[in-house]
């Protein structure tokens, strides 16, 4: 491996932990705000936090000309629609979550991606596909038994299996990011996505507002809980989502989706810190399910040794 490469690797491995770091804050923070914040309107408010540090961050790296847009209007707006849409329904589904299960179901997230990929570009599993699959389905009903023969709080609230289908979407939007621009920089690739996805969250968000079925987000008066949604918002919103791009160039978008499971294991220290603290059914079932993405990803290493 040359230098060039060996650090291009580096720094992908680097990008990828600081996307476990702020994606993994993303659950239990997102499960707290909505406390205070209706869906919609915050929603709305985090994609405009996070697409104004990325236009900061353009503009101080590569120039205000960077700020122009010019990937063509239907690719733009699908592009905010695939990221909006994700945003909108990952935060349904922790809405209806227990954070720690909500991140513990998440390690099953590259199979939903592998299947994504598959289905999109017709590339073949992995090795060990069907073993990591059948070990993560046993990993998701032992999250799901906690509900049903634990005692004490209910951890499995069902929104969990929509956090884990939403991964189709966001691979969606990475294979779509990758594909659709010329030569244009990862940043300003989740420059111009974050851009369009304020664009369809706001439009979203105004009707809730004007018919009265959600409150506005400026009615929240608590200057701690506003720093709260403006720290994970520039964290898993913006540069977040831009380490996530460089990984994905680098690594391509499969094997990207394998150091998401970083997340899960950030996403349960930061729960933990906000006091949801995992009990024996989260821990086991989390466990089963990441054997199963560790035994696919020792598969593949294996084939590409023998290769």
């Amino acid at each position: 491996m040359s230098a060039p490469q060996g650090r291009s690797l580096l720094g992908a491995f680097a990008a990828m932990i600081l996307v476990g770091i702020s994606w993994g804050a993303n659950v239990p923070v997102t499960k707290v705000m909505l406390q205070y914040y209706d869906l919609m309107p915050m929603a709305a408010v985090r994609t405009a936090i996070g697409a104004t540090i990325l236009a900061v961050m353009l503009v101080a790296i590569e120039g205000v000309s960077a700020l122009r847009i010019d990937v063509g209007l239907g690719r733009f707006l699908l592009l905010g629609l695939m990221m909006a849409s994700f945003f909108a329904i990952y935060a349904f589904g922790i809405y209806y979550s227990n954070p720690i299960t909500a991140a513990a179901i998440q390690v099953a997230g590259p199979l939903v991606s592998a299947v994504t990929v598959r289905a999109l570009t017709g590339q073949r599993f992995d090795p060990g596909f069907g073993i990591a699959l059948a070990l993560t389905l046993l990993g998701g009903a032992i999250l799901a038994a906690s509900s049903l023969v634990g005692r004490g709080p209910i951890t499995f609230g069902g929104g969990e299996l929509i956090v884990l289908g939403s991964n189709a979407l966001w691979t969606l939007y990475a294979l779509k990011a990758q594909a659709w621009f010329d030569r244009a920089s990862q940043l300003h690739r989740t420059y111009v996505a974050s851009v369009s996805a304020f664009l369809w969250m706001t439009a979203a968000a105004l009707p809730f507002l004007a018919l009265g079925w959600a409150h506005s987000p400026f009615g929240v008066t608590d200057a701690w809980v506003w720093t709260q949604l403006i720290v994970v918002a520039a964290m898993s919103s913006g540069i977040g989502g831009y380490a996530w791009n460089i990984g994905a160039s680098r690594l391509g978008v499969a094997i990207a989706s394998l150091w998401v499971n970083l997340v899960p294991f950030f996403a349960v220290l930061w729960a933990m810190a906000y006091g949801f603290m995992p009990n024996a059914y989260q821990i086991a079932g989390g466990l089963v399910a990441l054997g199963g993405v560790v035994y696919m990803q020792w598969r593949k290493l294996a084939a590409t040794r023998t290769a």
